[in-house]
């Protein structure tokens, strides 16, 4: 699938990630909560984990499919390298491709802080089970992701004892003095660059973009002329698209292609 954009989560968008979420605590084991948070309960989750870390949500015609994010694996400051990620997708948009796309934009925004290990923690059913399956630690597998550590019975829900795993894969190297870790936030404000002549260089390729205010999305690039700015958005200025969102040159302090 790839019409679609990634970007930063805003406290707007809790009540979709609440509802995606809501689905997963009511009808699964993927989470050990029992009932669905308060909005304003949600809403808090993402504004802190967000004031430092990536928190993404991935959308196609402005409509949010899911969401992944990181937060402290722990909250001494000799963790400040490692992060836990978390993935939620719309249960009726699970194996389209839009989990490895979000997780590996999480990856990358993570690295790009001096990030060096992630760790997520992963529930499992001991047998067949209606209210879980081993996707998740299939769907880590594949992304380059391997067990380090196992808790039996650790978790009881629905009637059912579930183990949990950790499972853990290193991004980064690790130096002897590393850098301070730079927060999410900061990042992005600090990455100006000089904008191409011609955005239509980034024609059909998904890039990483960054705006005045601080906000970044990921997609596939489709450039447009000024004239066509001024015929559809009032505005007289070469500027690009990301799925259905619209951003003008002078918008942009940072666009880079993504491999």
């Amino acid at each position: 699938m790839e019409d679609y954009l990634i970007r930063q989560a805003t406290a707007e968008d809790a009540a979709a990630l609440l509802e995606i979420y809501a689905y997963y605590v009511e009808n699964t084991a993927a989470t050990f909560e029992y009932q669905p948070p308060s909005l304003e309960n949600f809403t808090g989750r993402i504004l802190r984990a967000g004031a430092r870390y990536p928190y993404l949500v991935i959308e196609s015609e402005f409509e949010i499919l899911g969401f992944a994010f990181a937060h402290a694996f722990r909250e001494r400051p000799a963790y400040d390298y490692a992060a836990e990620v978390t993935i939620y997708l719309r249960h009726d948009m699970r194996h389209r491709g839009l989990g490895r796309a979000i997780y590996t934009a999480l990856e990358a925004e993570l690295g790009r802080m001096g990030v060096r290990s992630l760790y997520a923690c992963v529930a499992i059913p001991s047998g067949e089970d209606d209210r879980l399956s081993m996707d998740s630690p299939h769907f880590h597998e594949a992304l380059g992701y391997r067990r380090c550590a196992e808790f039996r019975n650790v978790g009881w829900k629905f009637g059912t004892w579930y183990a949990m795993v950790w499972m853990e894969k290193v991004i980064g190297d690790f130096p002897a003095d590393p850098e301070p870790l730079t927060p999410y936030p900061e990042l992005l404000m600090n990455t100006p660059q000089d904008i191409p002549e011609r955005l239509s260089a980034y024609d059909d390729r998904p890039v990483r973009l960054v705006t005045e205010d601080g906000e970044v999305f990921i997609g596939l690039c489709n450039s447009f002329p000024a004239s066509y700015g001024e015929l559809v958005y009032n505005w007289s200025e070469e500027g690009v698209r990301l799925d259905s969102r619209a951003f003008f040159k002078s918008q942009i302090i940072r666009i880079d292609p993504i491999e």
